[in-house]
Formats: C-alpha cells, structure tokens, sequence
C-alpha cells in the first residue's frame, strides 16, 4: 500500500503508471520463512502477474527484494522492480554518514542494505536492526497505540544513541509508523522511505521502455493471499476506492485468473 502513496507524491509521469492489480500478503509472515519457502512463495505470485499479463511488477516486499529477488527475476519477461537498490543509491548521493536501518529479521539477515550501501560508498557507517512485531502491530490497525510507541522506542531509541543522521523504513509496513518514530526521534526529516524511490526508478525505466500509459488515469484493484476482510479494514481507511479485495489461493494458481 505504501508504494501507492509513493505513486501519488511522485512527479506528473507517475500518472502513466495505471495500477490495475496488486497482491497485498497480510498474514503471510514473508519475513519468517525460510528463503526456499519464500523463492517458492514468490514465484506463485509472479505467476500468477505472469497469467494475467502484466508489463510490469514493484516488489514492494524488502524480504523478498532481499532474499529473492536476484535468483528469480530473469526467469520472467516482464521487469521486477526491487526496493533496495534505489534507495541504497538515494542514500549515497546524501551528506549523511551515518545510517540506521529498521527491518524484517530476515532483511537484516540479509545484510542486502549494508551491503548494497557500502558497495557505492564504503565511508558509509551503517547500522540495522530487526525490529519483530511491527508488521503485526500495523497490520492490526494499532499505528499510534502505546504498545506501538513502546516497541518502536526499543527498537528506534538505540540507533539515535548511535548517532544515526537517516533511519530507513526497511520494510513497507513501517511508514504507517513514520508519526511515532518522528516523535521519538523529535526530528522530522530522519525518515527515508524506499517507496519513494523505488517509484522514482521505475518511473524512468518505464518511460524509457514506452511502458507508461498515458490515457487515462488508470483503476485499482486489490488482491490478497490471505484475510481480505481485514485488509479492506486497514487499508481503506487510506484508499477510498478499497472496499472490496479478492482472496487468491496460490495453490491452484492456474484458476486464479481474474
């Protein structure tokens, strides 16, 4: 949901960009799965773009941009936009030395943002931390609650005694948190949202391929994998077009088509 924002903050060729499916995984836990189960999990859901025939696919999973995504996108014909590194090439182009990253455990695992980071500018000092439950507390709508604050001080609080001039939002449920961490950080430019330069690449690329489609203003509609009850609940409280979602089950995914 986050790159949707992303899209509607970019500049005017991001109208070209017409969304006409998506699959939203609330409850799929991508971040604890093993990288086999989610390389298989993935590929489901390619296929399934892959069957309705898609030009394009923003994997807007920091897990799966970390894990997977090297191994699986040439198996495709279609182009794959990953998160990471547009943003790890945004943040070497700013002054800030010092860089937290909050994530899945499996994106810290990874070291995919440090390593594509120091890859460009090794004088970088990064450092990340796995912050467990923050996909659960978003996805049950509990953005601003205590339980929220406290768990994002314990995770957020020890990279500003590091001296962290940027925190990046390494997984895209962690912008809807992006009011509490200001506050504890009492800072409001600390944030760096990969959405947004994610959406700023593919832009470019898409334009430069003639992917864009420039028509009309193009439609939205919403797939899960799971749960499509509660991810109407979260998300249309910020899209007032989502008010139904439509549950693919990948394990018959050949009569998944929509």
């Amino acid at each position: 949901m986050t790159i949707l924002w992303a899209a509607a903050k970019a500049d005017q060729r991001a109208a070209g960009i017409q969304v006409n499916r998506g699959v939203s995984l609330p409850g799929a836990k991508s971040q604890e799965k093993t990288k086999e189960q989610l390389i298989v999990f993935v590929k489901d859901i390619l296929d399934w773009y892959k069957l309705n025939n898609v030009k394009a696919v923003f994997m807007a999973c920091n897990t799966s941009s970390a894990v997977v995504l090297d191994e699986i996108e040439k198996d495709y014909n279609f182009p794959i936009f990953g998160i990471i590194k547009p943003t790890a090439e945004f943040i070497c182009q700013l002054e800030a030395k010092i860089i937290g990253i909050i994530a899945t455990s499996a994106t810290i695992k990874s070291n995919a943002y440090s390593r594509e980071i120091l890859k460009i500018d090794p004088s970088k000092k990064v450092y990340e931390i796995a912050c467990p439950g923050l996909v659960e507390i978003v996805e049950s709508g509990k953005f601003n609650s205590s339980e929220a604050f406290e768990k994002v001080y314990n995770y957020v609080n020890p990279l500003l005694e590091k001296g962290v001039e940027k925190i990046v939002l390494g997984c895209t449920h962690y912008p809807y948190l992006s009011d509490v961490i200001n506050k504890i950080a009492q800072k409001s430019d600390i944030l760096i949202d990969p959405a947004e330069h994610l959406i700023k690449k593919a832009i470019v690329q898409l334009e430069n391929n003639k992917l864009l489609n420039f028509g009309d203003s193009g439609s939205r509609k919403y797939f899960v994998s799971s749960n499509p009850e509660n991810f109407v609940k979260v998300a249309g409280s910020f899209y007032q077009d989502c008010t139904s979602a439509f549950e693919v089950k990948f394990e018959s995914i050949i009569t998944s088509k929509y």
